[in-house]
């Protein structure tokens, strides 16, 4: 038996790969600011969730 394979264009994964590019932009653009790798990967996600409560 041959196992289905979930389409890579489906638009999920498209969302996901949106979220953390965003997420990872803020989190250099914090750590350019002199915050931590953990203070920016916090707040990145909380501003990602305010992003998406927005939507």
């Amino acid at each position: 038996m041959k196992r289905k394979l979930k389409s890579p264009e489906s638009p999920l994964d498209k969302h996901t790969v949106e979220e953390l590019q965003f997420q990872e932009r803020l989190i250099i653009k914090y750590m350019k600011e002199g915050m931590t790798r953990e203070e920016a990967a916090m707040q990145a996600l909380a501003d990602l969730r305010e992003k998406m409560d927005r939507r």
